[in-house]
């Protein structure tokens, strides 16, 4: 994997896209057209606090990355922040920003500001379907569990990754088998059941998942993944899990029997969306 760097001192950079790249979404993929193959790198701006809708940035950005956290260069004026860039980027002609990117004290400095000293592209804001595609775009269409949109804006499928726990240890037993994720620093989407793709040891599988308050049993909340057509027993180690589609939102069922038969309707409709978009894995 391909890591993220503190900013330090690289004179073989020499254009520069800038800005907080949660999401890493197609707007921001724009941006990076822009920079220059071989010589080209990004700098973020680590202003936000867990969760992110993407944790290891670094893994969907085609370039060198470094970070630097708000505090370091928020209040800075127009020329410390240009001796800041030079400082690290000596050799930096071209710096590449969104239409809404601003900079110091109080935010106060736009790109117009930097043109004194670099070149500055500055990209027109991204639609899809009429929609801006920004982060808050993003979490909306998260918290409505919108898959569709959100993969979309974001050029690929959302995912979240966890580690394997232990469960109640009543899925086997009564309803189907499910891997148990305990997940940190990940937005999750909206609570429900979800048609999706499981990541185990580089090998994707259909699955059906759950993200919620388990309603009809102890009433903690709960991440699980019951794999479609496999049995594996992965008992310990990461799982990935990617969002497809909603089946249904979260629901409080009378009985187990209530729950048992819906999870296969459940599972029935997972198999139907997975094996409609094969291009997908």
């Amino acid at each position: 994997m391909k890591n993220i760097s503190s900013i330090c001192v690289n004179p073989k950079i020499e254009s520069l896209c800038i800005g907080k790249f949660d999401g890493v979404h197609i707007a921001h993929q724009k941006l990076f057209s822009y920079l220059d193959y071989n010589r080209g790198a990004v700098l973020i701006v680590d202003m936000l606090n867990p969760p992110y809708l993407t944790p290891m940035q670094e893994r969907w950005i085609p370039y060198p990355c470094y970070k630097v956290r708000l505090e370091e260069i928020k209040d800075q004026d127009c020329e410390s922040f240009v001796l800041f860039l030079k400082t690290f980027f000596p050799n930096l002609k071209k710096i590449i920003v969104g239409y809404d990117f601003r900079f110091g004290k109080n935010r106060a400095y736009i790109p117009k500001d930097l043109e004194a000293f670099f070149e500055v592209c500055v990209v027109d804001q991204v639609l899809l379907d009429e929609i801006p595609i920004h982060r808050q775009s993003i979490l909306k269409a998260l918290s409505n569990g919108e898959m569709s949109k959100v993969n979309a804006m974001l050029g690929r499928i959302y995912a979240i990754q966890g580690e394997v726990i232990r469960g109640q240890g009543r899925g086997t037993k009564e309803c189907v088998p499910t891997l148990n994720l305990e997940v940190k620093d990940y937005i999750l989407p909206k609570s429900g059941v979800y048609a999706t793709l499981s990541e185990i040891k580089g090998v994707k599988y259909k699955s059906v998942s759950f993200v919620g308050h388990r309603f009809s049993s102890d009433g903690k909340f709960a991440i699980e993944s019951h794999l479609l057509d496999t049995h594996i027993h992965h008992k310990e180690g990461e799982i990935t899990i990617g969002f497809i589609a909603l089946i249904r939102e979260n629901q409080r069922f009378a009985s187990l029997a209530l729950l048992k038969e819906q999870i296969q309707k459940d599972i029935l409709e997972a198999k139907t969306i997975l094996t409609a978009s094969p291009h997908l894995y």
